[in-house]
């Protein structure tokens, strides 16, 4: 095995744990139940995938779903709902990337959009008392590329930004699919499974 030199991590189910019930009962008690089949904690559709792909803005976002609610809802409502996916990010997570960050350059690679990211950076990546940049050295991220994994571009645009050569590079998901990707792109892969403590597996690296 290649000597590993940069670690990316996916974010939804590898560092912060999900709850997909959670969310869609949310979503159906604000009267937007639809959001039963739109969600997916690997890969949503419909107007949560254009959200996540930086297709349309957040007001955008917000207008169709108040279109097509049941009942009246709110901006706040519609935050709320959505950030229902988030269980949490546990401490020993975040002194697991400042750790690896001293030997490692480290990264993270997620599909998301920027009212899950701003939620994260507000209430999760800060309970240290630091900001996402003391665990990163780069975030790439779907909505702002504008692309989604498990296509190809995502990683390739990822590899090309951070000169990272693929077979020197360790990358952790939850998703079946988007590990395949990056294993016939070259990319060493590491498969979490639910609620999964793979401290042991990195640190023996």
């Amino acid at each position: 095995m290649t000597k590993i030199k940069n670690i990316v991590f996916d974010m939804g189910g590898v560092l912060i744990d999900l709850d997909w019930n959670a969310c869609v009962s949310a979503f159906t008690d604000n009267g937007f139940p639809q959001a039963k089949d739109m969600l997916s904690p690997y890969l949503p559709s419909g107007i949560f995938m254009q959200l996540e792909m930086g297709k349309i803005p957040t007001c955008e976002f917000y207008q169709h779903i108040k279109d097509n609610a049941d009942s009246p809802i709110t901006d706040e409502q519609i935050d709320y709902s959505l950030n229902k996916f988030l269980v949490g990010l546990p401490i020993y997570k975040l002194e697991m990337l400042r750790k690896l960050k001293e030997t490692y350059n480290v990264y993270m690679l997620s599909n998301t959009s920027s009212i899950i990211l701003n939620y994260v950076d507000a209430h999760m990546f800060t309970q240290e008392g630091f900001t996402w940049e003391a665990y990163f050295d780069r975030r790439y991220v779907s909505f702002e590329m504008q692309l989604l994994k498990p296509d190809s571009s995502i990683y390739e645009s990822m590899l090309a930004d951070s000169g990272m050569i693929p077979s020197e590079t360790l990358f952790l998901d939850d998703s079946p699919a988007n590990i395949a990707t990056a294993q016939k792109l070259g990319i060493q892969t590491y498969h979490v499974s639910p609620m999964e403590d793979y401290r042991n597996y990195l640190f023996s690296l």
